[in-house]
């Protein structure tokens, strides 16, 4: 749980909005928790990436990997958390979260 109040920490820090925290251990046999964020920009995107790898690696976790940072989407990959970054019109459009309905949300305030 440090490691995913770390980088709940981090996207909170760079204000990111509408942050989701899915509980998939019953769900997926590859990762334990997806995250859900919206950026109001491009800008931010980059900077939250920045500052989650950042955090990770201030704290001796293995660096993330990140794919699609050049746009409204990019997706951090740190092991057994996989973190979704979009900018607000990106993730309308792809509604992602609508595919978790019957996963368990985590109270990111109780982290």
């Amino acid at each position: 749980m440090q490691k995913l109040k770390l980088i709940k920490d981090a996207l909170e820090d760079m204000q990111l909005e509408d942050i989701m925290i899915f509980d998939m251990k019953d769900h997926s046999p590859f990762f334990d928790y997806f995250i859900i964020s919206s950026a109001r920009n491009p800008r931010q995107l980059n900077g939250a990436i920045r500052d989650v790898k950042k955090a990770l690696s201030e704290h001796d976790y293995p660096d993330a990997k990140v794919e699609g940072s050049q746009g409204g989407w990019s997706l951090i990959d740190c092991g057994d958390i996989i973190v979704n970054v979009f900018t607000k019109e990106e993730r309308e459009y792809y509604n992602i979260e609508k595919m978790w309905l019957d996963v368990p949300k985590i109270d990111k305030d109780s982290l």
